[in-house]
């Protein structure tokens, strides 16, 4: 059995047959995972599984006949109760993804604006990524990622060619920013989850692959005023994107009982190496680390799309 994580083929194997493979494809899982559908391709990333009341990895082949090759002991991936698994399967997928050009960005989001091109957001947890997306959607703007971005470089310019489809938001954005946002379900803590999988302009953007025009390092917060903008350039630009670009594969995305040390292997690193002097040399003027009040950031985000420079 198997299926497709942001392009990469995952083949589960071993012991299956209480909707293991099945909760990789449930509305919790998404929130992490991108792109997940049904593949039965040649598998880049190969998974045996064992039942097992608690999570361990306790073997690992990597580039074995060219994919890597793992046996998990685990019980079925839950929200709240079981969670590891999920994780373990996005630092794979990520890994894999890597050695064929495509990073996996954490901590991100993608919006188009009205220019045509890309946005990408990064920014640590509770820094105004969620609420930059809800104001898209508000705008009718499409969103390309909610959590996990994947970029590839193209053209010596870089382009989202995927990501997460599940948005969680808290629903404080609505009051304050005066929007409204259809939603489908609530998490237990009363967050809002708007799943854009159905999303048709969505899909067809992420298949053509959207260039991305600007990057923005979000420190962003409700009890802001205005905003102010710190350009990023040079070595920084690559700094910068050097952690939310390794996060996910090197394991610093935690899980218990401890994220696998993966190693880089050649093809890894050549494909790193283009994607950071990409960064670097193309958005040194289109970088910046963005601070203050969300709605004002947005604004003046999609002003500064409009105009091509700051």
């Amino acid at each position: 059995m198997g299926m497709r994580i942001g392009g990469v083929n995952v083949h589960f194997k071993g012991e299956l047959d209480d909707g293991f493979e099945e909760a990789f494809n449930g509305l919790f899982a998404r929130r992490y995972l991108p792109d997940v559908e049904e593949g039965s391709e040649e598998p880049h990333v190969v998974v045996e599984r064992f039942k097992g009341d608690e999570f361990r990895v306790f073997s690992a082949a990597y580039d074995h006949l060219g994919r890597d090759e793992y046996k998990i002991e685990s019980r079925v991936p839950s929200a709240y109760g079981n969670e590891a698994p999920i994780f373990f399967i996005l630092q794979t997928a990520a890994r894999a993804a890597a050695k064929a050009g495509r990073m996996f960005i954490t901590d991100s989001v993608g919006v188009v604006t009205p220019s045509g091109k890309a946005v990408l957001f990064v920014g640590y947890p509770h820094t105004g990524k969620s609420t930059m997306s809800v104001l898209a959607l508000a705008s009718g703007m499409p969103v390309l990622s909610t959590e996990n971005t994947i970029v590839e470089v193209r053209d010596e310019r870089l382009y989202i060619v995927g990501g997460t489809e599940v948005l969680v938001y808290d629903p404080r954005v609505e009051g304050i920013y005066d929007i409204e946002v259809p939603y489908d379900e609530q998490t237990r803590s009363g967050y809002r989850i708007k799943d854009l999988r159905n999303d048709s302009k969505r899909k067809k953007l992420l298949k053509q692959g959207v260039e991305i025009d600007m990057m923005v390092v979000l420190h962003s917060a409700f009890n802001c005023m205005e905003a102010s903008f710190s350009r990023i350039r040079g070595r920084k630009v690559g700094k910068t994107l050097w952690y939310f670009s390794t996060a996910l594969m090197k394991g610093l995305d935690y899980y218990e009982p401890m994220p696998l040390h993966v190693p880089m292997n050649d093809e890894i690193v050549s494909n790193l190496h283009l994607f950071l002097e990409t960064a670097s040399s193309a958005y040194s003027d289109r970088m910046f680390e963005a601070f203050g009040n969300h709605k004002a950031v947005f604004d003046r985000i999609v002003e500064m799309g409009l105009a091509g420079k700051e």
